[in-house]
């Protein structure tokens, strides 16, 4: 199995093996559609609704099933990871503290963080890869 060592010209005219649009894999139209449904949804529904957000991009947007999962769960983790700050940090930790000491999470409020964004991601990740699969479906 060979590896592809294929050099890529940058802006600069350096030569590098680095593939150099990362940027497009993360930030495209399924990934933007995710974080403004989400965004939009979860300021006037549910903590659920962001499935649905997720589920709406990956229908409309996906192109493969595993693509699909990572970036509808990089959009969630996005929205879901400045939601949780802005809370923080308005609420000077005090609310962040309070829920830290009644979850299971010995009270630390970065583990607390850490395991509502990874919820958040796997909720949005499943559904845009159910999103992608029932148009799939469909599609046939």
């Amino acid at each position: 199995m060979a590896l592809n060592t294929s050099n890529t010209i940058d802006s600069k005219g350096n030569s590098s093996p680095i593939v150099v649009p990362v940027g497009n894999f993360f930030i495209n139209s399924l990934t933007l559609t995710i974080i403004i449904l989400t965004l939009v949804m979860g300021y006037f529904f549910e903590w659920w609704t962001v499935a649905i957000a997720a589920f709406i991009g990956g229908a409309i947007f996906g192109k493969s099933s595993g693509e699909t999962f990572v970036k509808g769960m990089i959009a969630v983790i996005i929205v879901w990871l400045l939601m949780v700050c802005y809370y923080h940090f308005s609420t000077q930790g005090i609310l962040s503290n309070k829920i830290a000491q009644i979850l299971p999470v010995a009270g630390n409020v970065g583990i607390l963080i850490v395991v509502t964004v990874l919820i958040g991601g796997l909720v949005g990740g499943f559904g845009a890869m159910s999103g992608f699969l029932v148009r799939n479906l469909f599609r046939k």
